[in-house]
């Protein structure tokens, strides 16, 4: 049975959230250009820039996804911790990558590929960006709706003066238009700040959460859990290598997964909403300390929720339903059931924090990657160069149209498969080329303009082969037998085997693979030169 989530808990989030988000309105007046609004004058200490990276990383789907790890792949789904934890380290403590990135004074990550390799390697950089990007944002809100849901208990319809309204989206459509509002009139200031105060408030919630949880009698503790995931999840619940297929379903995370995982999480640092926090601080050895610190917080990251996961496999084991529960559900409607008045309030907070640090954070980069690498350089190429106040004005303009496609594509879109896998596919369609790009640029000196493009377009045809496929099974319908000249059938063959595993492995050699032929053999084309494109030190476009 769910615990009541009464007026004490709701008067809890209210207060909470308007704490969390007011100081975003009072610093408008220190956004003059867009060097502030986007990277905050690059002036953020290591530890301001430590809590808003973590903050925008630590978002509401972030704690859904990685729950949902736990619960289908118990104590071996936290191998996804520990990678993240040990190459963020390693990025944090050799400055791999980060430290160069700082080092050229760009704003974007795409604005890199224009000053090694040249502006219409930024503008396909960015694309492929932006595609991704918002492909991976789109869907969050249903699925933190989902969660506001079950803790709350909220019902489907309200009736306000005479009309009956859809009451979760009515939530979901406030949180977001707050975020908004206070993104668009402070821009990276703003997020910071507003950042500082959400890590403290979702760092309580989960702490005290987790306590709770591992109080829980009918959990059982940790002993509880383990004999859970023994019993529940067999082998591939302890032992991360292990992939079963029952069916048409894969239990467990396999070799492939790990070391998708290996690679994916070393080049997170070139995920916009990451660089940016790269590109706002004070110093290269300020990046790399930030890093450092960060691969500490991804293990806590990834830790707590697949716990929290675990967990709930624990109590469906006790108490019945394990059959009956969604895995994507079941750490919430378990929080939902045990957590006492008052500690589901605080919890509820603590994820809205979570929320809200999230949205302005990708909000404020794909709209900054949309204005400074795709709508500027075409501009350009037509012999008009956008002035600085009206990029500001235009990245403000991308924000109010990035919330009406997260409001309208975000409530309705449901997931089929597992949300970290889809997320990190998504992602992997940027990495593997852009981690390519930056670190070819960085430490080889042969890659040149043939390689960017070759490395980019190899490394993301893999997941847009993927998305095409699994968006084609479905959209159409079971009964229809042929699309074109292709049988469905055939499309539902081909898409069930081409597994996220598969695609995250191969996507980076081929990035790789593309950077080194394409440099190889443009150079040879050009008779042995080197790129056209500016130099590592060119000026970047948006300075402090």
């Amino acid at each position: 049975m769910l615990a009541e989530f009464t007026g004490y808990d709701w008067g809890i989030v209210i207060v909470l959230v308007l704490i969390a988000s007011m100081p975003g309105y009072l610093v408008r007046k220190y956004i003059k250009q867009q060097a502030d609004f986007l990277i905050a004058g690059r002036t953020l200490s290591v530890y301001l820039a430590t809590a808003t990276l973590t903050a925008t990383e630590m978002g509401l789907i972030t704690v859904m996804y990685f729950s949902q790890q736990g619960f289908l792949n118990g104590f071996s789904a936290f191998t996804i911790g520990v990678i993240a934890a040990v190459t963020t380290l390693f990025v944090g403590l050799t400055g791999f990558m980060v430290s160069g990135l700082r080092a050229s004074g760009v704003t974007t990550f795409a604005e890199y590929y224009q000053q090694r390799y040249g502006p219409g390697v930024r503008v396909l950089g960015g694309l492929i960006l932006a595609t991704a990007g918002i492909l991976n944002y789109g869907i969050f809100l249903r699925t933190e709706a989902d969660f506001v849901r079950f803790i709350t208990g909220t019902p489907e319809v309200v009736t306000l003066a005479g009309m009956n309204l859809p009451a979760l989206e009515l939530v979901m459509t406030v949180l977001v238009i707050i975020v908004l509002t206070y993104t668009l009139l402070g821009g990276m200031v703003s997020i910071v700040i507003t950042d500082y105060i959400q890590f403290i408030i979702l760092t309580v919630g989960l702490g005290v959460t987790t306590y709770y949880i591992l109080m829980d009698p009918t959990v059982g503790g940790m002993a509880g859990i383990a004999s859970a995931v023994e019993t529940h999840r067999p082998g591939y619940g302890m032992n991360p290598f292990i992939l079963k297929k029952e069916g048409t379903t894969l239990l467990g995370l396999g070799g492939l997964f790990v070391a998708w995982q290996v690679m994916h999480w070393t080049a997170t640092s070139c995920w916009q909403t990451q660089a940016f926090r790269t590109a706002a601080v004070d110093s290269p050895r300020t990046a790399r300390i930030m890093w450092s610190f960060t691969g500490i917080n991804y293990f806590g990251r990834a830790l707590i929720p697949m716990l929290w996961g675990a967990a709930a496999l624990a109590y469906f084991a006790t108490t019945g339903g394990l059959g009956e529960v969604k895995d994507i559900e079941a750490m919430p409607r378990f929080v939902a059931a045990i957590l006492p008045s008052g500690i589901s309030g605080l919890l509820l907070a603590g994820m809205l924090a979570a929320l809200m640090s999230t949205h302005s954070g990708y909000l404020l980069a794909w709209s900054g990657v949309l204005t400074e690498d795709l709508l500027a350089p075409v501009c350009r190429a037509f012999g008009y160069t956008l002035p600085d106040r009206t990029r500001l004005w235009i990245t403000r303009g991308f924000i109010v149209l990035l919330g009406a496609y997260l409001l309208v594509f975000g409530l309705w879109y449901e997931v089929k498969s597992s949300l970290w896998n889809f997320l990190a596919v998504t992602g992997t369609m940027y990495f593997a080329g852009a981690a390519t790009l930056l670190a070819f640029g960085l430490y080889w000196k042969r890659a040149n303009i043939g390689g960017a493009f070759a490395g980019l377009i190899a490394g993301g045809a893999p997941g847009v082969l993927y998305l095409v496929m699994h968006i084609t099974t479905l959209i159409v319908e079971p009964e229809i037998t042929q699309v074109g000249h292709v049988p469905v059938h055939a499309v539902a063959v081909f898409s069930a085997k081409l597994t996220e595993n598969w695609i995250g492995l191969i996507s980076y050699p081929l990035g790789i693979l593309g950077m080194v032929i394409g440099s190889l053999v443009y150079a040879s084309l050009r008779g042995g030169g080197g790129s056209p494109s500016m130099t590592a030190g060119a000026k970047p476009e948006v300075q402090s």
